[in-house]
């Protein structure tokens, strides 16, 4: 679209386009300075400048890429819309770039042409600061907004060596899919996949081979979010375990419990919606648990009233150490904040593992069922919900109540 500088459509339109405005810059001998004036000056200059500068020539690529390797970059990519760029010096202060990604028809004003791989696309910033944090907002006007992310991407995790991604995509198709996730296989770490159903994407055949595409290529991530509906028909072969921190899947209809044994057991937090697990599925899986697993937490949330009413104590027939339990502080949600909860009979117990250094609560809450390693039982526990009861039900007399 803006390759060619003599295109008739841009020498008609009555703005500046300012090809590399840094260049100038550079012609005082930036390179040529002490290693320390270099990294002083790349600290204090904003991040789109640094940029900027990096994609001057190789020899400034390779001169800002030693002088940014010290800090820790913050990368949030939301598809179709923008990337974000933080850097953080301390607590408070730090550098943060926006592009916000645009296919509309730029204005009738000045702007840059930024050149990153083969993609060209023309962009206008504006800066502010605030709480010792300078922001800027750049927007980005490109006639291929996905090939312009993924060299954009591909860049930032080539020049960052300690880049941290996130990355929120809405995946058209398998193609797509593998561009972006190709484009960033560099960067240091990448925290947080989440992979939402496109809304002009709806084939059932599609969305199958896009959903093993996802759960193959994104492994090396620590969290992964998959919001993609699959058919009755889906398989997924078991052959290598999930590593996940935190996994979460919405369509679960072909997780089955060897699924869930052979992929899920060695993750650390599991959400599946709605899944409803038989008693026998709820055995084979707690018995595989207590057979050594690094798994702290699961969560069912079963369909409509599933496991509504239902109770544990025929569950747990194959693990006959394990002690009901009544009163417990735990979170009742993922990641919700931990509270206390009283059980009825036979909804919640505590069971361990073989080498008896692991020990979970297995319980049914919010017509879902739950197992968790961070949880406080006992007589304290007790005590403290009793009190709790005991307030509710006897009023305070030191307490004034006003009529009206």
């Amino acid at each position: 679209m803006f390759e060619n500088k003599d295109d008739e459509e841009l020498q008609q339109r009555p703005f500046a386009l300012l090809r590399n405005p840094l260049n100038k810059t550079m012609n005082i001998g930036l390179l040529r300075f002490p290693f320390l004036v270099q990294k002083e000056i790349f600290e204090e200059i904003d991040l789109l400048s640094a940029l900027s500068i990096a994609m001057l020539s190789k020899k400034s690529h390779a001169t800002v890429r030693t002088c940014l390797r010290h800090h820790k970059y913050h990368l949030r990519y939301l598809e179709d819309y923008f990337i974000q760029l933080e850097r953080k010096f301390g607590k408070d202060d730090g550098h943060a770039l926006v592009l916000v990604l645009t296919d509309q028809t730029p204005p009738l004003l000045p702007y840059q042409v930024w050149r990153i791989g083969e993609q060209e696309a023309l962009i206008k910033s504006t800066s502010s600061e605030s709480n010792e944090t300078t922001s800027t907002f750049t927007h980005v006007y490109s006639g291929n907004l996905l090939d312009f992310a993924a060299a954009t991407l591909q860049f930032l995790s080539r020049l960052l060596r300690k880049l941290y991604l996130t990355l929120n995509l809405k995946t058209r198709n398998v193609d797509n899919f593998r561009k972006t996730m190709k484009s960033v296989e560099n960067a240091g770490e990448i925290k947080e996949i989440n992979v939402v159903e496109h809304v002009w994407n709806r084939d059932p055949v599609s969305q199958h081979e896009l959903v093993k595409v996802v759960l193959d290529e994104c492994q090396q991530a620590k969290k992964l979010c998959v919001t993609i509906r699959t058919p009755d028909s889906f398989e997924y072969a078991t052959s290598v375990p999930f590593k996940f921190d935190f996994v979460s899947i919405v369509s679960t209809g072909w997780i089955c419990r060897n699924h869930f044994i052979k992929l899920f057991l060695s993750c650390k937090k599991v959400l599946l919606q709605s899944k409803n697990f038989d008693e026998e599925d709820l055995n084979a899986i707690l018995k595989a648990w207590t057979e050594g697993s690094p798994l702290e937490q699961f969560h069912f949330i079963g369909t409509q009233d599933f496991y509504l009413g239902k109770t544990l104590n025929n569950i747990l027939e194959e693990l006959p150490e394990a002690a009901p339990v009544r009163n417990a502080i735990i979170s009742p949600e993922m990641f919700a904040k931990p509270r206390i909860a009283k059980f009825g009979e036979g909804e919640c117990f505590l069971i361990q593992q073989n080498d008896e250094q692991t020990t979970a609560l297995v319980c049914i809450v919010n017509q879902s069922v739950m197992l968790s390693t961070n949880f406080l039982i006992g007589k304290e526990v007790d005590e403290m919900l009793a009190r709790i009861e005991e307030e509710l039900i006897l009023p305070d007399e030191n307490v004034e109540v006003e009529e009206d």
